[in-house]
This record gives structure tokens, C-alpha cells and sequence, in this order.
């Protein structure tokens, strides 16, 4: 822990709360001092969404350090039980709770007993992960949890985790066709569908890239399974591998629960972002890719229609052909390059600092569609360092791993760059 005067990531239970808040008719609380506990204020002011922030504090206070929290925190959970009635109640601890060392994960199990809703322990090291790692390991756990629940209470359904893991050491035709089971004994969607995994409250221009993605599929005629944690339900996650594949949109949250679904149900997943004309035609090339692998594995196949209509058809004409024509008369892409905004930045010294995802596109994005110099590209992503470097690799002068934004903002000093695309930090950097 350290003392900062702003910071890019925050701490842990941030992450596990936006991904609690974002979920539709879930309640997390939150055992933590006064303090720790500005989360709705925070999000209400930014979000500015007609709802509360499904957020309670359960303060830690001299009463709780003399008698201990669990009366107080089971307490909490029963009345929010009864008073919202919520699918899911999230129970997360924060840094300066965690000092108290006590028995969470027993609270839970207590309330549980009493409790109509879910309880569920948010099961994240405040002290080592940063609030983007927590909201993707909280995302991973809700949707396992939610799963192992659906194979418990049918357990004579096919157990897809078992055929994905028998399909990985046989490539037996009976074990490719149970591993595209879909959940719980359901099968695949009959069309292309995908799921979008990763959106959620507070994020960077999130919901203008799920609009934007949505449209994206609906244009290959490919389905949308179920979009999470944003405004999803947890009820609906035992639908998730009825889609053909998942979509992680952002490296930093989603990875993990597209991990685990390849392994329990083999689906594949791409983190391709689609951030600029080469890495959308990438985009596009990769789900044309997977649509076909599934097609041809899948026991269920889609109608005579549907197949000729849609991606799988043929995974080198139909993406290509799309392709070429948004490239050359719908997007505004090469027009912006060509524009005076544009060419006065040409061969002109920039700045690029973010979430590792973000930042590594808008790099390959200035150098390879716009012929901009990048002298520096950096994230406040350390976890993520390694990846980072390798796709920034050839595209500018100095790589930056930090999430010191001193750090940064000498940099910026040194270089004088003509423009910097960063965060907010940045720009009070910039002026």
C-alpha cells in the first residue's frame, strides 16, 4: 500500500464492485471503515444512472474491533435479503478490513442458511491485485459459481468440462460432439452467436463499444448470446456456452472467464480488439475462423439458410468482401488521415499512456493507419507488462511500464511532444 495523490488503478473492491453494480438485481456489501466506503458516491456522480448503486456499507467501527463483525455483517446480509430481495448478495472485505483477519468465508455460510438469495464471498487478495485484476478474477467466480450451481442441481446432464478435457487428449468424433454441448445439457445456439464478455459500469467508453460491436455482429448476421456483467442477469449465465464463441473485448477484464469456458466447454474466444482498420479485419478474420471450427465440429447444424446467409459460409470471401467495403466506402478512416487535423501530427513526436489494451491499439493504429512517430508508449498495466511490450515491439522508440504517473509526466517533459493520448491524468500532465 501506498500513499498517492491520484491513482490509475484503484484498490481491489473497487474492481469487485463495479463488476457487482453492473450485474442487474445483484447487492454487494462491502465490510470496510469510513472512508473506504466512497464507491457510490463516486460511481452515482459519474455514472449518473437513474438507480441507487446496489452498494452497502457494513462499517467497521469500534463497536465491531471490540465484539468482532460477524453478527454485524449476517445481520446485514438477511436485511438486504429481505428488503431488495436480490438474485446474488456479494460480500467483499477491503484492505483496511482485511487487517482483521477474520473468518469471511464462515459469515457467508451463516447468512446463507437464512438467506433466500446467493451469498457469495468475493475471493480476491486485496493486498497483491489492483482493482482491474480483482473485477476480472470477481467476473471469473460469479460465472463458475453460477455454472457449478446449474451441474449441481441436474447432475445427470452431460458434464461438458469432462468432454472438453476428454477432447483435448482424443479427438474421438463422440467427444468433439459432447464438448459443443451447450450448459447443463443444452445445445448450441442454431445460428452464429457470441458472447461479449467484459462490459461493465465505469468503463472507458464501454457502452459505445458494446453498440458498436453489436452492430459489428449484426452486420455478419452473427448473434448475440448474452452481453456480461453489464446489465446482465446472473440468472442467464448458465447460458453462456450455448454461444458458438466468446468475445473479450478488453484484455484487462473478461479474460479469465473466457479462459474457463474453453477449458469446461471448450468454446473458443478471441481478445483481438477491434481498434482500427487492421486489427477489425483481424477481428472479423478470427470469429470467421471459429464460426467454421464449430460448424464443422458441431453435431447440431444450422439450416441450409442460415449457413449460406452468414460468416461460416466461406471464412476467405465473405470476411474479405466485407472487409473491402467498409474499408473503401464506409468508414471515414482514410479520409481522417488524409485531413488537415491529421497531417499536421505526421512525422510529429506523440505520447501514449493506458490500460494495456487501449494503449497498445491507439500505438499500432497512430504508426501503422495515420504515420504518426510514437517516441513513447506506456500502460499502468504491470501485471500485463510482458504482452504490452510484445505487441507495441517495433512500433515506437521507448516502452513505459508504470503506474507512477510522475513517471510519466517526466517523460512527457523530456520529449515535448506535439500530442499525448492518455488518460485523464495525462492531460492535467499536458497543460
Amino acid at each position: 500500500m501506498k500513499l498517492a495523490e491520484s491513482m490509475y488503478a484503484g484498490p481491489a473492491h473497487i474492481g469487485t464492485l463495479r463488476v457487482a453494480s453492473s450485474f442487474r438485481n445483484v447487492h454487494a456489501i462491502m465490510h470496510a471503515p469510513l472512508g473506504d466506503d466512497y464507491f457510490n458516491v463516486m460511481r452515482s456522480m459519474l455514472e449518473r444512472e437513474r438507480d441507487f448503486t446496489p452498494v452497502t456499507a457494513s462499517i467497521v467501527d469500534r463497536h465491531v474491533l471490540a465484539r468482532g463483525s460477524q453478527e454485524k455483517v449476517v445481520e446485514n446480509i438477511q436485511r438486504k435479503d429481505k428488503e431488495e430481495s436480490p438474485d446474488l448478495i456479494l460480500l467483499t472485505p477491503t484492505c483496511t478490513s482485511s487487517i482483521l483477519q477474520e473468518d469471511l468465508q464462515n459469515f457467508v455460510n451463516r447468512a446463507s442458511e437464512t438467506s433466500t438469495s446467493d451469498v457469495l464471498l468475493a475471493d480476491v487478495n486485496h493486498y497483491r491485485v489492483n482493482e482491474l485484476q480483482a473485477a476480472d478474477r470477481t467476473l471469473e467466480q460469479i460465472v463458475r459459481f453460477y455454472i457449478e450451481k446449474t451441474r449441481a442441481k441436474d447432475p445427470g446432464s452431460p458434464d461438458p468440462g469432462g468432454a472438453g478435457r476428454r477432447q483435448a487428449s482424443s479427438s474421438t468424433e463422440s467427444g468433439t460432439e459432447e464438448n459443443l454441448k451447450g450448459a447443463c445439457g443444452g445445445e448450441k445456439t442454431k445460428k452464429p452467436s457470441a458472447n461479449i464478455l467484459g462490459m461493465f459500469t465505469l468503463g472507458f467508453h464501454n457502452q459505445h463499444d458494446c453498440r458498436e460491436l453489436k452492430r459489428l455482429l449484426a452486420e455478419l448476421d452473427i448473434e448475440v448470446n448474452e452481453v456480461i456483467p453489464e446489465g446482465g442477469l446472473v440468472s442467464n449465465l448458465k447460458n453462456l456456452p450455448k454461444a458458438w464463441f466468446n468475445i473479450v473485448p478488453y484484455r484487462e477484464v473478461g479474460l479469465m472467464t473466457a479462459v474457463y469456458l474453453e477449458k469446461e466447454f471448450g468454446m473458443p474466444y478471441t481478445s483481438t480488439t477491434p481498434m482500427g482498420i487492421i486489427q477489425t479485419s483481424a477481428f472479423i478474420r478470427e470469429m470467421a475462423l471459429m464460426c467454421h471450427e464449430v460448424y464443422n465440429n458441431s453435431s447440431t447444424k444450422c439450416s441450409q439458410t442460415d449457413f449460406e446467409s452468414c460468416l461460416i459460409s466461406n471464412t476467405k470471401k465473405v470476411p474479405k468482401t466485407y472487409i473491402n467495403k467498409q474499408t473503401h466506402f464506409v468508414s471515414q478512416a482514410g479520409w481522417f488521415a488524409r485531413s488537415i487535423d491529421c497531417q499536421n501530427l505526421t512525422g510529429q513526436k506523440t505520447v501514449v499512456f493506458g490500460d494495456a489494451t487501449h494503449a497498445a491499439s491507439m500505438t499500432k493504429i497512430l504508426v501503422r493507419e495515420m504515420g504518426i512517430h510514437v517516441v513513447c508508449a506506456g500502460t499502468y498495466c504491470k501485471h500485463d507488462a510482458d504482452w504490452f511490450r510484445e505487441q507495441v515491439s517495433g512500433f515506437c522508440d521507448q516502452v513505459l511500464i508504470t503506474d507512477d504517473h510522475s513517471q510519466i509526466g517526466d517523460i512527457i517533459s523530456q520529449i515535448e511532444p506535439a500530442a499525448i493520448f492518455g488518460t485523464q491524468m495525462e492531460r492535467h500532465i499536458g497543460k
